[in-house]
C-alpha cells in the first residue's frame, strides 16, 4: 500500500461568508462552493439549482450550421444515411440519440459499430469497406470518432458520399478539408472552452436541438412530436461514463437526465437495463448507478464482442424485447468480469515479479483481451502509484490502454516515446496506444524515462484532498439533504470527503461480497447512535479496533421502499500519531 497524504481544500473564508449571508444554506455547503472556485450568489445559484433554460444557445458551437444544412438534406430528400459510432457508451447513446431523431422525421437510418478485433476503432478503412459492400448511401455520419480520419473521409467522398463528424476527440493535425466537422476541440478560441467538456453524445444533443429550432422556424409539424428533454438520459449515460467534466452544461444534462432515468416512463431500453442490473423500479438512480451498474453493461460487448446489441435494446420500444437484449448484455458482462479478473491476477504477478522498480509501468501479453485492458490499467495505476499501460493483441499490433494520476501527464510522456508507436490519443490521464511487439522493450526503456522527466517534482504518493472536519452527530438527514444538491458528483465537482477526528471502532470490522474484498463496521457517536461504515475494497486495509482513529469519508444516503438510511464510506485511515500531514 502505497501512504496517502492528507490535506483540506483550501478556500477563502471570507467568500464562503459572503455566500453564507445571501443564501438559505449550511456554512458547511458554502464552503464546499467556495472550494469549487464559485464566489458569487449568481453563480451559486445556477451551480445549485439548474434550469434548462440555463442551456446556452447551440448556434455558437463551430459548424453547427453545415451540419443542419447535412441533416435537413438528408430529411427533404430522404436519402440514405449510414451512422457510424464508437462501441464506447458515448458511441453508443449518440448512436441511439441522433437515430431517434432522424426515425422522428421520416428517415431511418443504418448504423454501424466496428468490431474491435476485425475493424479497429471508429471511421476505420475495415468499416467503411462493410458499409460499401451493402446498399449505396448518400451520407455517412461518424459519431464520436472520425476526428482523425482524413484518408478515410477523402475515400468516402470520392465515391461521392458527404460525410458529417460529431467528435469530441483532439485533432492530431489540421482539420479535415471540405468535411463539416462538430468538435469543439479543432479551434483555438477561447469562446469554445465551455464546449469541450461536452462529450459527443452532449454535442448530438445540441445539434438536434438546433435542428428542431430551424425546423420549428419552417414550420414543421413534426418538431412538436419530439420531445427532446426525453433524450437527457441518453446523454447523462454517456457523459458519465466516458468521466467528462460535470461543469457547465454536463451538470445541467446530468442534473436532469439522473430524474429521467429514475422516472416512471423510462424507455424500454432502460427499464430492461435497470431490472437486469437488479435496481429496484422505485430506486432514485444516481451517479454511482450509472457508473458501476449501467454503463459496465452497456460497454461490455463493445469490448469483448459487438456493440450492436446495446443499441438495438435501447432503440427498442417493446419491453419484452428489450429484456432479451438486457439479459444477454448481463451475461456478456459476467465474461468481461471474468476476463478482466484473470487479466489483473496475470498483470499484477508480472509486474511484481520484473517491473517494480520501473517508474512507468508497461506490460504486454499476446493472450490478453485487448478489450479490457484498460479497466487493468487503471487498477495497477492505483495501486501502484505509477503511470501504467497494459496492452494486449489485436490482429498483428500490441494494443492496450494507458492510465496515469499525480499529475503526470500522459500526453506528454507519449510524445516524447511517440517513435515507437503506430497510433496513439487520447487525454492527459488516460489514452489508447497500438505498438509492433517487438517495439515494446524499446518503447518501456524510453516510457521509463519519459515518466520520469515529466514526474520530476510531484509528489510521489497519493495526496487525498478533503473539504471540511465533521462529528458524528452533525452526520444526519438535515445534512445529507444539502449535500444531495451538489449531486451529481463526478470530474471538477468531486464527491466531498470529510475527516473525522479521534474515533474508535469498537468491534472488529467484518468483510463482505462475493470475493471478501469489502469491510464493513459500525460507529457510535455520543447520542448511541449508531452508522454503518463500508470499506470498498478494504479488506486489504481494515483499521484497528479500540484504537483513537482518523477517517477519511464520504456519506451516503440510500433510500429503500421510500425508508432512508445513513451510511458512510471510509476513503482511509490512520492512527492519532499519523497524522503528520494536517
Amino acid at each position: 500500500m502505497t501512504k496517502k497524504f492528507w490535506t483540506q481544500i483550501p478556500y477563502d473564508k471570507s467568500t464562503a461568508e459572503e455566500l453564507y449571508k445571501s443564501l438559505n444554506i449550511s456554512f458547511l455547503l458554502c464552503v464546499i462552493l467556495a472550494q469549487r472556485g464559485i464566489t458569487s450568489k449568481l453563480e451559486a445559484e445556477k451551480f445549485l439549482w439548474p434550469k434548462l433554460t440555463y442551456l446556452d444557445n447551440p448556434f455558437r458551437i463551430k459548424n453547427i450550421n453545415g451540419a443542419i444544412n447535412i441533416l435537413r438534406r438528408v430529411i427533404d430528400n430522404r436519402l440514405h444515411v449510414a451512422i457510424i459510432g464508437d462501441y464506447d457508451v458515448d458511441g453508443i447513446t449518440s448512436i441511439t440519440l441522433l437515430t431517434n431523431v432522424l426515425k422522428n422525421f421520416g428517415i431511418v437510418p443504418d448504423f454501424f459499430v466496428p468490431n474491435r478485433a476485425y475493424e479497429g476503432y471508429g471511421l476505420s478503412s475495415e468499416i467503411i469497406e462493410r458499409i460499401l459492400s451493402g446498399k449505396k448511401y448518400d451520407t455517412v455520419i461518424a459519431l464520436d470518432c472520425g476526428t482523425n480520419s482524413a484518408e478515410e473521409v477523402k475515400f468516402l467522398q470520392e465515391h461521392g458520399i458527404e460525410v458529417l463528424i460529431v467528435d469530441h476527440h483532439q485533432a492530431k493535425s489540421l482539420p479535415i478539408a471540405k468535411c463539416c466537422i462538430v468538435n469543439p476541440h479543432i479551434d483555438d478560441g477561447k469562446e469554445y472552452d465551455k464546449y469541450r467538456v461536452l462529450c459527443s453524445v452532449g454535442l448530438v444533443f445540441k445539434l438536434c436541438h438546433a435542428l428542431l429550432k430551424v425546423l420549428r422556424k419552417a414550420n414543421d409539424q413534426r418538431v412538436f412530436n419530439y420531445s427532446l428533454k426525453h433524450d437527457l438520459d441518453l446523454v447523462t449515460l454517456g457523459t458519465i461514463a466516458d468521466m467528462a467534466q460535470l461543469i457547465h452544461e454536463n451538470r445541467i444534462f446530468c442534473k436532469f437526465g439522473l430524474k429521467i432515468l429514475s422516472g416512471k416512463y423510462r424507455r424500454p431500453g432502460i427499464e430492461a437495463l435497470c431490472k437486469s442490473a437488479d435496481i429496484p423500479i422505485d430506486a432514485n438512480i444516481g451517479q454511482h448507478d450509472v457508473s458501476f451498474k449501467l454503463c459496465p453493461r452497456l460497454n461490455a460487448c463493445g469490448r469483448i464482442t459487438d456493440a450492436v446489441l446495446p443499441i438495438s435494446m435501447m432503440l427498442s420500444n417493446n419491453f419484452d424485447e428489450a429484456m432479451t437484449y438486457a439479459y444477454e448484455l448481463d451475461e456478456t458482462n459476467k465474461e468481461r468480469q471474468l476476463i478482466e479478473k484473470e487479466i489483473t491476477e496475470q498483470a499484477e504477478e508480472m509486474l511484481r515479479n520484473n517491473y517494480i522498480g520501473d517508474d512507468g509501468i508497461v506490460l504486454y501479453d499476446l493472450n490478453w483481451h485487448s478489450g479490457v485492458v484498460g479497466i487493468v490499467s487503471g487498477k495497477c495505476a492505483r495501486d501502484y502509484a505509477k503511470p501504467c499501460i497494459i496492452l494486449g493483441h489485436e490482429r498483428d499490433l500490441a494494443k492496450g490502454s494507458g492510465r496515469s494520476m499525480h499529475g503526470v501527464n500522459l500526453i506528454d510522456i507519449l510524445n516524447d516515446c511517440s517513435e515507437y508507436l503506430e497510433t496513439w490519443g487520447g487525454h492527459p490521464y488516460a489514452v489508447g496506444i497500438s505498438i509492433r511487439p517487438a517495439n515494446i522493450e524499446a518503447f518501456r526503456k524510453k516510457f521509463n524515462g519519459a515518466v520520469k522527466k515529466h514526474s520530476s517534482g510531484k509528489p510521489k504518493h497519493e495526496k487525498i484532498e478533503y473539504s471540511h472536519e465533521l462529528t458524528l452527530e452533525e452526520i444526519d438527514n438535515n445534512l445529507m439533504e444539502e449535500l444531495e444538491i451538489l449531486q451529481p458528483f463526478g470530474q471538477k465537482n468531486s464527491e466531498p470527503i470529510f475527516l473525522l477526528k479521534n474515533i474508535i471502532i469498537g468491534n472488529l470490522p467484518e468483510t463482505f461480497g462475493a470475493h471478501k474484498n469489502h469491510i464493513k463496521f459500525w460507529l457510535t457517536d455520543r447520542h448511541s447512535k449508531q452508522i454503518l461504515t463500508i470499506g470498498w475494497n478494504g479488506a486489504h486495509n481494515i483499521p484497528p479496533i479500540r484504537v483513537p482513529l482518523d477517517l477519511l469519508i464520504t456519506t451516503t444516503r440510500e433510500t429503500w421502499h421510500k425508508i432512508n438510511s445513513l451510511r458512510l464510506n471510509m476513503v482511509d485511515w490512520r492512527t492519532i500519531s499519523l497524522k503528520d500531514n494536517i
